[in-house]
């Protein structure tokens, strides 16, 4: 990369007294780490489909940056797919007359359309739309003519402005190299643009002003069961006892007779319970037992389980008794 550095200058010395610089061609060195790719044998690659980012011939992402990465990471929130008519629909020039700091609206950014927050309106102003070299196109950006230069450091008259012009970038200490793409001589505003979890000032014409934020609403996969399910449903009333002998369920506890009932209208209980160990248990509160007459043992439930073998037992004893089988085939002596 310090060959490179070097070969640059070399090469912007050479022509420091020409208006319009010969591109650079930089020497065949190792390929860029960190890059995005398609695929490959190489290990230093991120695998990516890159297919459907690019922009004729110009890819729009390239290189694994916040940026790139966080433009990738939009979902559903293609141009063509919000804004079919964004080229010919001039919203941003009408808008923009009404936009104030703190705005929030849509703004293009090259395939997709991203939320920004207004920063400030420049009411006319001269810019130029820089694509810089060996960078994908999601960082072309606007540039007042006051921060561009030619390569040589020279200042450029705003009539030589023009597309194809090349020039130097002075927005920070890289001062990259770019090339003007076209020109704006208007209204301009300062936006923070939200690119998912990345955020980037920059300006912004009234072409990329798509209108004013509105969030994206995202229909649930199962709206119709979930509607039908956040219904509240009506909650059958809890009977309680009323007087003695009814069958109640006491909790886990399970299920009981009731002895006595306390109050009008009732407040405690007096109860038995049915399976286990049969115990009593007096001033039982109300809202502990519930009427479960299914639980009575006289309809046949609520009966401990006897053991096979002494089922098997009385069932045979039966079966003597009635004479259905034989003594001798039951004799295990055989006499």
């Amino acid at each position: 990369m310090l060959v490179d550095d070097i070969d640059m200058c070399l090469h912007e010395f050479r022509y420091r007294q020409s208006k319009t610089i010969p591109p650079f061609k930089a020497r065949r060195g190792k390929a860029l780490k960190n890059t995005l790719s398609t695929g490959g044998g190489r290990k230093d690659v991120i695998k990516r489909d890159m297919s459907k980012f690019g922009i004729g011939s110009k890819p729009v992402v390239a290189f694994n940056t916040s940026l790139e990465n966080n433009y990738m990471s939009l979902v559903n929130a293609d141009l063509n797919k919000h804004f079919p008519h964004a080229g010919r629909d001039k919203v941003g020039e009408s808008l923009i007359g009404e936009l104030v700091p703190g705005d929030k609206i849509s703004v293009k950014l090259e395939q997709k359309h991203v939320k920004a927050e207004v920063v400030e309106i420049l009411p006319q102003t001269k810019t130029a739309y820089l694509s810089f070299e060996d960078y994908p196109s999601v960082y072309d950006e606007y540039q007042p003519y006051g921060l561009i230069r030619l390569p040589t450091g020279a200042e450029i008259p705003p009539e030589d402005v023009k597309p194809g012009l090349v020039v130097i970038d002075l927005s920070n200490s890289n001062e990259y190299r770019a090339k003007v793409q076209s020109t704006v001589n208007g209204p301009m505003a300062r936006v923070k643009l939200i690119v998912s979890q990345h955020e980037m000032i920059r300006l912004v014409s009234t072409s990329m002003i798509l209108g004013r934020y509105v969030p994206v609403k995202r229909k649930p996969k199962h709206a119709k069961s979930e509607t039908a399910s956040s219904e509240p449903k009506e909650k059958a009333p809890i009977e309680r006892p009323q007087k003695a002998g009814q069958i109640v369920n006491v909790g886990r506890r399970g299920a009981a007779r009731v002895l006595c009932v306390h109050g009008e209208p009732p407040t405690y209980v007096d109860v038995r319970f049915i399976l286990g160990t049969a115990h009593t248990e007096n001033m039982v509160p109300i809202e502990m037992v519930e009427l479960a007459p299914e639980l009575d043992p006289e309809l046949g439930r609520g009966r401990r389980k006897v053991s096979k073998k002494i089922a098997n037992a009385s069932e045979a004893s039966k079966m003597l008794a009635g004479g259905l089988v034989s003594p001798s085939n039951t004799d295990s002596s055989g006499g």
